[in-house]
C-alpha cells in the first residue's frame, strides 16, 4: 500500500515511523498553518482477534489526551477514519524518547533526573485531576526535546472516569513498569501511575529496572519482592532520602504508596535539597539535554562530516536526518559503517540504492553499506541489531522451543498479547530471524533494538 497523500484535510510531508499496523506521517494542517504527526491504524492489518479491542484502544487515546492540555503532554487535535485507515492527528514533537536514551547508556545527573521527574509528575497530577489515568507509564512513553523539556505521549490504554473499556481481570500495559494490581487484573487507579513512576526513576538512578526476568518473574517480583534499594547499584551520589522515596514510590499496597503525583513532587524536592516545592505559573522545568553523557562509540565525527551526511540523508527522510545522523554517529566507529547505519533507516530498496550512492563518495569501500541496505529489502523497518546478525551468520532455524522463549522475552514488553502477535508470525516466518523481525514490528523504534539484542542474547 502507497503512503496516503491526504488525511482528511492534512498534507502527508513525509513518515515518522513505521510498524506493523500503522505508519506516523509527518503533515501539515493548511487550516492553521501548522506541523502535525499523524499516527494511523490500517485496519485490514490488524488480527481478526484484537480488532475491536484495538481499535477502542486507538479512539480512546484521542478521547484521553483530547482533554489533557499541559505542556508536558503530546497534544491531540483530531480523530478520524478515511477508506480503511484511523487516524489521530496530534501535536509534533521533536524529539527523542527516553528509551533510546537508556538504550545508549545515557549517564544523567541527580539534578536532571530530578528535571525529568519533576516535568512527569507535573503532567500526570493535571491528567489525574482531569480523570485520566495513563496505566502505560515507561520511558519509551516519554519524548524528551532538545531543549531538555518532557512530553507524555501515547494514553492509548488510558482510563477516563468510569470508561468500561478495560475491565477487572483484564492485563493491561508494559508488564516492567506495572503496579502489582495491575499484574493481578484487579482494579486500579491514578496510584497506579505513580509505582511506574517510581520504576522509571529507579531505571534512571541505576540504569537497571527493579523487577526483571521473564514476564513470569517480573510479575511475582513485582507482587512479592521488594527492589533493591537504589543506593546500593547507582553510580550516583544520592541524597539519603532517596531510598525511603523509592521504597514509598514502589509500595506493593496502594495505600502504602504517595497518593497523588503531588506528594512525590514535593518528597522529590526535599530529596534534592529544595525545602518547598516550586509554586505556580505552570511553568515547564527543563534541563540542559547536550550535558548527558552517552556511551561512545571511540570514534569523533567532525562537524562538516556529520552536517554532508545529514544534507544527504534529508532528501530521503526528511526533518529526522538531523537525529538519525547524531544517534548513528554515536554508535558507528568510521564512516563505512556511519552510512551503512543511515542507510538502514530508508525503508525503500530504490531510495536506499540511490543513497547507497551518494554516499560513496563519502565512505570509501561503500560496499558495507550496499550490504546494510540490502538486508533490509522487503522489510518495513527491520531492527538494526536484527540485520546486523544476519550479516554475519546463516539463517537460524524455527523450531518450538525458540518461538516459546521470543514469546516470553516480548512478553515482557506487550504483556499477553504478545502470544497472539508470536502465533501470527510463526505462520509467516521461513526461519528465527525472519520470525524476530516479524515480531519486533510490533514494539516502537525504542523497544525494539533493546528487545532483538536481548534475544540474541539469549540465542
Amino acid at each position: 500500500m502507497t503512503d496516503p497523500t491526504h488525511l482528511g484535510k492534512y498534507e502527508i510531508q513525509g513518515v515518522l515511523g513505521k510498524g506493523a499496523m500503522g505508519v506516523v506521517y509527518k503533515a501539515h494542517d493548511p487550516h492553521i498553518e501548522r506541523t502535525v504527526a499523524i499516527k494511523t491504524v490500517r485496519k485490514d492489518l490488524i488480527d481478526a482477534d484484537l480488532a475491536a479491542s484495538f481499535l477502542a484502544r486507538f479512539r480512546n487515546e484521542a478521547r484521553a489526551a483530547g482533554r489533557l492540555h499541559h505542556p508536558n503532554i503530546v497534544g491531540v487535535y483530531e480523530y478520524g477514519e478515511a477508506d480503511d485507515i484511523a487516524y489521530i492527528a496530534m501535536e509534533y514533537v521533536d524529539g527523542i524518547g527516553l528509551r533510546e536514551y537508556l538504550n545508549r547508556k545515557a549517564r544523567f545527573e541527580f539534578q536532571q533526573i530530578v528535571a525529568i521527574l519533576t516535568q512527569l509528575l507535573s503532567a500526570l497530577d493535571f491528567a489525574h485531576s482531569q480523570g485520566v489515568v495513563h496505566r502505560d507509564i515507561k520511558p519509551a512513553n516519554l519524548i524528551l526535546t532538545s531543549s531538555g523539556a518532557l512530553k507524555v505521549a501515547d494514553f492509548g490504554i488510558a482510563r477516563v472516569d468510569a470508561s468500561n473499556l478495560t475491565m477487572t481481570g483484564m492485563v493491561m500495559g508494559t508488564p516492567s513498569y506495572m503496579a502489582p494490581e495491575q499484574c493481578q487484573g484487579l482494579p486500579s487507579d491514578h496510584r497506579a501511575d505513580l509505582f511506574s513512576v517510581g520504576v522509571v526513576f529507579y531505571e534512571l538512578l541505576t540504569g537497571r529496572k527493579p523487577f526483571d526476568g521473564s514476564i513470569e518473574s517480573i510479575t511475582y517480583r513485582i507482587c512479592h519482592e521488594d527492589a533493591r534499594p537504589p543506593s546500593t547499584l547507582s553510580p550516583l551520589a544520592l541524597p539519603p532520602a532517596v531510598d525511603a522515596m523509592m521504597a514509598t514510590a514502589l509500595a506493593k499496597r496502594p495505600d502504602d504508596r504517595f497518593q497523588h503525583a503531588r506528594a512525590f513532587h514535593f518528597a522529590l524536592r526535599l530529596a534534592a535539597g529544595e525545602a518547598q516545592p516550586a509554586h505556580g505559573g505552570g511553568e515547564t522545568t527543563v534541563m540542559n539535554l547536550p550535558d548527558v553523557a552517552l556511551q561512545s562509540s571511540g570514534h569523533a565525527f567532525d562537524d562538516a562530516s556529520l552536517s554532508t551526511a545529514e544534507r544527504r540523508l534529508v532528501k530521503f527522510v526528511g526533518p529526522m536526518a538531523r537525529i538519525f545522523v547524531r544517534q548513528a554517529a554515536a554508535q558507528a566507529h568510521d564512516d563505512r559503517e556511519l552510512y551503512a547505519l543511515l542507510a538502514e533507516r530508508i525503508d525503500d530498496a530504490a531510495e536506499r540504492e540511490r543513497f547507497t550512492r551518494l554516499a560513496a563518495g563519502d565512505a570509501s569501500g561503500s560496499r558495507t553499506v550496499a550490504t546494510a541496505g540490502a538486508t533490509r529489502s522487503g522489510s518495513n523497518s527491520a531492527p538494526r541489531a536484527a540485520t546486523a546478525a544476519t550479516r554475519t551468520r546463516a539463517p537460524r532455524p524455527l523450531d518450538q522451543p525458540f518461538i516459546d522463549r521470543t514469546t516470553t522475552r516480548l512478553a515482557v514488553y506487550m504483556g499477553p498479547i504478545a502470544r497472539v502477535v508470536a502465533r501470527k508470525a510463526a505462520q509467516q516466518a521461513r526461519d528465527a530471524d525472519e520470525f524476530v523481525r516479524l515480531v519486533a514490528e510490533h514494539l516502537g523504534t525504542q523497544e525494539r533494538d533493546a528487545f532483538v539484542r536481548e534475544v540474541d542474547r539469549d540465542a
